[in-house]
Order: structure tokens, then sequence, then C-alpha cells
């Protein structure tokens, strides 16, 4: 494809989406990827694609109300897989990641009676940082008739397949080295006594077929407070 054949625009407003032709062209932004991806889904399809389709209603019913009140922009990137995306200009990475670990609770704490009612809760998330492209496959300004390509969801996607339960958030390493102090440790009472622990248990993986460091964790943002 000679190069002037595709055309894109750094942005970090998703309106842009609506402003692309239906010649060969998209947005580019940075920004911070939340691959989320519901795991059990292929053992759901087994007993009926009725009760996969409802269950993945559930998750994206949760997801959009996460997205509206949080900001970010929701994509149903498969049929067993959700993109957040969180545009660099507007959301900081700490604020992302504190997003995706809420969520994991809101899901597999608050929510998990009624959605275990329909189904076992399996999934993880997987989050990274970098450029994305986004290009229109219909008419509309639709976010889910958006395909977004890049190595940053990618590895997200890579990352997220790595963390099993009882592991339900990873970031990149990149993610990890931008965060907040405070979004690495958290405080627990153990015997009695309030301690810091760490929030994060460091994970070897290939990306490429090479070797990097990502970071998972299963804590809740907020522990009870003392009686």
């Amino acid at each position: 494809m000679a190069e002037e054949e595709f055309a894109f625009t750094n942005t970090s407003n998703f309106d842009a989406i609506a402003n692309l032709g239906n010649e060969c062209n998209g947005i580019v932004m940075e920004a911070t990827v939340v691959y989320f991806r519901i795991k059990n889904i292929p053992l759901l399809l087994k007993t009926g694609k009725r009760l996969a389709t409802r269950f993945y209603k559930i998750y994206y019913h949760i997801l959009n109300m996460v997205c509206q009140e949080t900001g970010g922009y929701l994509n149903c990137y498969s049929p067993d897989s959700f993109l957040l995306i969180y545009p660099k200009e507007i959301h900081g990475v700490s604020e992302v990641v504190d997003t995706a670990i809420k969520t994991a609770e809101l899901i597999s704490v608050s929510l998990r009676e009624t959605i275990e009612k329909i189904g076992h809760i399996n999934f993880a998330m997987g989050i990274d940082k970098g450029n994305i492209l986004g290009t229109r496959v219909f008419n509309g300004s639709n976010y889910n008739q958006t395909i977004w390509f890049g190595n940053t969801i990618h590895k997200a996607q890579t990352i997220c397949g790595e963390c099993n339960r009882p592991f339900f958030v990873g970031v990149s390493g990149s993610v990890f080295h931008h965060l907040d102090e405070d979004m690495k440790v958290t405080t627990k009472r153990i015997i009695g006594f309030k301690k810091q622990v760490e929030l994060w248990n460091r994970v070897s993986y290939e990306f490429e077929n090479v070797k990097h460091h990502f970071y998972q964790t299963n804590f809740l943002k907020k522990f009870e407070e003392d009686a």
C-alpha cells in the first residue's frame, strides 16, 4: 500500500471517529488500554449460546456503566473480550489502574452473588499504555463500529492471558513504573495488626519472543475498617 493511501489524525477526542470518511483512514491516540476477557465463555458456549450471550451482556452493562462513570470508552473487541480505552491527555495511568481494581472488586465481590446465578465468575484484565490506531469499519460514530490495532493492545491482551485466578488485574512494566506510590502498596490487617503489604506480584512472561515482566494483583483497593 502506498503511503499516501492511508491517512490518520492524532487526537484524544473519540468524536473524531464520526469525521472519518469511507476511505482508508483512522485516528491515532496515546492511551491506557484495559483488555478485559471473560475467560469461561468457551465453557458457557458448550452449555448453550443463549447462556453465553446473557453472560456477555451482563459484563457489557457492568463495563459500560464503569466507562460512563469514569470517562472511558468501551469497545466490544471480540465475542469474549472488551477494550476500555482512556486517552492519556485526560486520564492518568494510576487513575485507570485504580478503576480496573475497583471494577474487579465490583464484579468478584459486590455483584458476585447476582452474577453467579447465571454462571461462574472467571475474568481477567491486562493493562498497557501507548499508541493505538482506530479505524471505522461501518458508517456512523458508534465506538463499537471502530476496530482498534496496535502493539499496546496486543501486549494488554497477552498480559490478560497470563493472569489466572485469583489474580484479576495485570499491568505491564511500563504501566507499573508510572503508578503513584500509593498504588503499589496497601494496608492490611494481619493477626490484629495493620501492616503495609505489596499490592503487586511480579511475573515473567514472553512478548514477541522477548522476556518481560508484568505485575498482577488480586488485592482489593479498600480493606474493611477496624471494628
